[in-house]
């Protein structure tokens, strides 16, 4: 037996993000591309770019400056906000995570024959 949850974050009921679409700001982080994000996570560029303007959208601030090509070509970053926003979900999640396997140990080991993801073995 194993514990299993989802979080995600909300603006007058509507979704701004969870795993996926963080995962997805990450991305782009680190790889300075929208393109390249959705590519590396299996996603067209017109599915990535339409769920950053829907977060954007509900969040009511800009996650993701652009630039556009030239040159240099164009790329794609976070906005201070976007990294803000990044970095609390995952500090959060990451310590939500902590407290929830703790708490499931805690009420769970030992009730039952094995438990995925407690103690030994895992």
């Amino acid at each position: 037996m194993e514990i299993r949850y989802k979080i995600w974050l909300e603006r007058k009921r509507e979704v701004i993000a969870g795993n996926g679409k963080i995962n997805l700001l990450k991305t782009i982080d680190e790889l300075g591309s929208i393109q390249k994000a959705a590519e590396k996570m299996g996603l067209s560029y017109r599915h990535a770019w339409g769920m950053i303007q829907k977060m954007e959208r509900r969040a009511g601030f800009k996650i993701v400056k652009t630039t556009i090509g030239g040159k240099e070509g164009g790329g794609a970053l976070l906005t201070s906000q976007g990294e803000k926003l990044v970095q609390g979900y995952l500090t959060f999640r990451d310590n939500l995570d902590k407290f929830i396997k703790n708490k499931f140990k805690q009420e769970f080991k030992g009730k039952f024959k094995k438990l995925r993801g407690v103690g030994e073995g895992k």
